[in-house]
């Protein structure tokens, strides 16, 4: 049997064993869509790295490449590993590396070709560019630098936005949507969202995102009123628009745009197009622009893209930590099925799920307090009330186990005086609240 050549006393091929989530056809992610065991070959001689991941997000753009609905941005081949983005460490770096590549570099994956929801992944060094690694920046962050890039640009590149300008958002809980709210408030602008109604915390999202800097965040249904234009009569007239969801939602928020405004398209969650009076173009002026990021990357310099790197990753820190989305922890090898159904069944989802490689580098970490960045104990505080009001049915600490009852039914009685007298219940249940109280709401 003939062996193979050797480099640095190495064999020249080396065999990387993954674990993670490849699809061998185009179609539905639950028929297509396989967690499997393979092997990818290595050649360490060549222009190829080995990058052992630690976290991956799990974007709507995940489904349509599965299903083929992919657009610009096309599968290198099957069997396909599935995912767009993400971030790991550098294991070993093939000899003829065009970059300066070194072993244990925190990367970040910039071709959503390439496929990231695995234990390893090998690719070619032009598809990495290398991230800080800061006790102070979350690794779920960097795993979704494309949404920082995306909120980056559209609040620099189209409008150049100066204080009290006025800027309206279509679908505030999405995670570009939440990283805008920082961005535009670190600019001096005011930011209008619009957000569906039908959740459960939907209260507890509009003061959050308030706290995070939206001026303001209404409903879908109240844009077409004349509250609306109320609302926007105290403020310069917008003059830009964010289109995240397209359909029946964005044309009328395009009626409030001023005149000579720019919309700037960057989703279609709805799936439904959107639909523009003749009027808005031609008498209004109004200008209707898109952006997709991998367009973007591939027009320009990889000096220009660190150069926006360094921007969002300072955006991050808990220092600035005006940069930031809601995200959801989920161990990739156990978890990933409850991440897709959250990311693509759940149209009225506000946290990102992201994927963890659990191991040497991803091990599992408890989840860290939102940032809020200005009053970071206010939003935290009102996240642990929403979190108390949904499980316990109150806010108020129960001081004692007092009024707990220890059966079902709260008409239910003691035959026992004693026994009752004992245990500390009171002897008429039937005016016992809802919901247990302390003792300081104890009345003679």
């Amino acid at each position: 049997m003939r062996r193979s050549a050797s480099l640095f006393g190495l064999p020249t091929v080396r065999t990387v064993a993954a674990a993670g989530w490849r699809y061998h056809r185009h179609g539905k992610p639950e028929k297509v869509l396989q967690y499997e065991r393979f092997r990818v070959p290595f050649n360490r001689s060549g222009l190829q790295v080995v990058v052992k991941m630690l976290a991956a997000p799990v974007h709507r753009h995940d489904r349509n490449m599965i299903s083929g609905n992919h657009g610009p941005v096309k599968a290198l081949g099957f069997p396909q590993v599935a995912g767009v983005e993400g971030v790991g460490v550098v294991e070993e770096v093939g000899a003829s590396a065009t970059l300066n590549l070194q072993e244990g570099d925190l990367v970040w994956v910039n071709n959503p070709a390439v496929g990231t929801w695995a234990t390893h992944i090998v690719t070619e060094a032009e598809n990495l560019d290398v991230v800080p690694n800061r006790a102070d920046v979350d690794i779920e962050y960097l795993a979704s630098l494309s949404l920082f890039h995306t909120a980056y640009h559209l609040t620099n590149s189209f409008v150049s936005l100066q204080p009290n300008d006025v800027v309206l958002q279509t679908g505030a809980s999405s995670s570009v949507a939440q990283i805008c709210q920082g961005y535009i408030r670190a600019r001096g602008a005011k930011l209008f969202q619009t957000l569906q109604l039908g959740r459960t915390e939907h209260a507890h999202l509009v003061s959050f995102f308030k706290m995070r800097g939206a001026f303001a965040v209404v409903p879908y249904n109240y844009v077409r009123t004349n509250y609306m234009r109320r609302l926007l009569s105290d403020v310069p007239p917008p003059k830009l628009l964010l289109n995240h969801t397209c359909g029946n939602y964005a044309s009328s928020v395009v009626n409030l745009l001023g005149d000579n405004g720019v919309c700037v398209t960057y989703g279609s969650t709805s799936g439904k197009p959107m639909q523009i009076a003749n009027m808005d173009a031609i008498a209004r002026g109004i200008q209707f622009k898109g952006f997709f990021l991998p367009s973007w990357i591939r027009r320009h310099t990889r000096e220009a893209r660190m150069r926006v790197h360094q921007n969002v990753v300072e955006s991050m820190t808990i220092s600035q930590g005006h940069g930031i989305f809601r995200a959801q922890r989920f161990k990739m090898d156990g978890d990933s099925p409850f991440a897709f159904s959250n990311a693509w069944d759940a149209p009225l989802g506000s946290r990102k799920p992201i994927l963890r490689m659990v191991g040497e580098y991803g091990e599992w970490r408890r989840p860290r307090s939102d940032q809020a960045a200005w009053n970071i104990g206010r939003a935290v505080w009102d996240d642990l009330l929403q979190q108390m009001w949904e499980s316990a049915g109150t806010t108020e600490n129960p001081q004692s186990m007092k009024y707990y009852t220890p059966f079902k039914d709260i008409y239910s009685h003691f035959h026992d005086a004693k026994q009752t007298k004992e245990m500390g219940h009171r002897d008429v249940f039937f005016r016992r609240p809802n919901a247990p109280r302390h003792n300081a709401a104890e009345r003679a």
